[in-house]
């Protein structure tokens, strides 16, 4: 499968994020604090003209390195019949690359959900602290990369 990864708007990704997200909700649970912010990335993977998954990058401290200038990457979502085929993978690293051009980011973090842990950590990610439990969505774990930073 040749895939193709562009750069979209937050509300292109809606159309994967509401049933994959937010399923049950309603399509406003979508919108995430900081989607159009001109600094937010917003990715889509292309399987030809059909978009098979996205991930977004919004400017946000991390909670726990608040004096860490941080991208925060949210609602990570691959259509079923595409995933597990390196989809999710593709979108983090192009993502990676496109973050690490940017001198003044110093870490990425995520809160993902568990089933998710071991994607993350195969992309360099490291967990930090104990799952915690996010309603309505399930058990998550915090993740952080740190870029550009020499400690």
């Amino acid at each position: 499968m040749k895939l193709q990864i562009k750069q979209i708007t937050a509300s292109e990704t809606y159309p994967i994020r509401h049933p994959l997200l937010r399923k049950g909700q309603a399509l406003a649970a979508c919108k995430l604090e900081n989607d159009n912010h001109p600094a937010s990335i917003h990715l889509g993977a292309f399987s030809g003209a059909q978009m098979v998954g996205v991930l977004s990058a919004l400017p946000n401290p991390c909670p726990d390195h608040k004096t860490l200038t941080a991208y925060q990457l949210r609602a990570m979502a691959v259509e079923p019949a595409f995933q597990r085929k390196k989809i999710a993978t593709h979108l983090i690293q192009h993502l990676l690359e496109k973050i690490n051009r940017i001198d003044s980011i110093k870490l990425i973090w995520l809160n993902a959900r568990v089933a998710a842990n071991i994607l993350y950590i195969k992309n360099g990610f490291q967990p930090i602290g104990d799952p915690f439990l996010i309603e309505p969505i399930g058990l998550h774990q915090r993740f952080i990369k740190f870029l550009n930073y020499e400690s």
